[in-house]
C-alpha cells in the first residue's frame, strides 16, 4: 500500500533531521520483526540487561508489565500481531533502541483493518540515562514513521493507532499532531487518553 506515491515512512521520515555517527556518516536505522528462529528478541534482552547491569538496574524488573506481554509474542508471532524492534546500525553493530507490539485487526468505529502499535518500550540506556533531547525525539519519530509503515506491508491496514507508555513520550506526539493533520496523506487526526489514531489516504491504482 502507497500513499499518493509514497510510502508512509518516506512520508512522515521526510522532515526529521537524522544525526551522524562519529565518522560523520548519517545514522541508519532498521526495522525488523522478531520470531523464535531469528534469534533477534534473544539479542535484544542479552543488550538490555548488559545495558541495565551497567547502569546498576535489575532487568528483569525493566517494564515489566510490557515485557511480560511481549516475550510471549515475539516468541509466537502471528500472521497479524508480531513485536518489532528499531536497530540503529553503526560500525557493523546493531544497538536496539525501541521495541513494540504492532497486530492489524478489525476495530469498532473503523472501515477496514487498523494497525494497533502499543507496549512501546524504549532501552535502558534511554530510559534511565542521561540523554540528549534531540536524539530522543528523533528515535520517537523514526519509530513513529517507520512503525506507521507497517500499514503498507506485511500488517496492511487503513487507519493507525499508536498507544503511548509515558507522559513525555505522548506529549512529543502531541506536538505533531499539527504537522500531521496538515498532510494531504493523512486524514482524521485524533488524540484520546494515551491514543493517537489516525486514517491514511490510498493512492489509486
Amino acid at each position: 500500500m502507497n500513499i499518493n506515491g509514497l510510502s508512509q515512512c518516506e512520508l512522515l521520515c521526510r522532515n526529521v533531521p537524522k544525526a551522524c555517527n562519529d565518522n560523520g556518516n548519517l545514522v541508519d536505522y532498521k526495522l525488523e520483526s522478531c520470531s523464535a528462529d531469528n534469534n533477534v528478541w534473544n539479542h535484544v534482552k542479552s543488550c538490555w540487561r548488559n545495558q541495565c547491569e551497567d547502569l546498576d538496574e535489575d532487568f528483569d524488573f525493566y517494564a515489566q508489565s510490557s515485557m511480560s506481554v511481549l516475550d510471549d509474542l515475539a516468541l509466537s508471532p502471528s500472521k497479524n500481531a508480531k513485536v518489532f524492534v528499531l536497530y540503529r546500525e553503526s560500525n557493523e553493530k546493531k544497538e536496539p533502541l525501541v521495541i513494540f507490539q504492532a497486530n492489524s485487526t478489525h476495530l469498532p468505529g473503523f472501515d477496514g483493518r487498523v494497525l494497533r502499535i502499543r507496549h512501546m518500550v524504549m532501552s535502558p540506556n534511554y530510559d534511565y540515562g542521561d540523554v540528549n533531547k534531540e536524539e530522543y525525539k528523533e528515535i520517537l519519530a523514526e519509530t513513529f514513521a517507520q512503525a506507521t509503515a507497517l500499514a503498507g506491508s506485511e500488517l496492511e491496514s487503513k487507519h493507525v493507532k499508536f498507544h503511548f507508555r509515558t507522559p513525555s513520550d505522548l506529549y512529543f506526539f502531541r506536538e505533531m499532531r499539527p504537522s500531521l493533520e496538515e498532510e494531504e496523506e493523512i486524514k482524521d487526526v485524533k488524540a484520546y487518553g494515551a491514543w493517537i489514531s489516525f486514517s491514511l489516504v490510498v493512492a489509486e491504482a
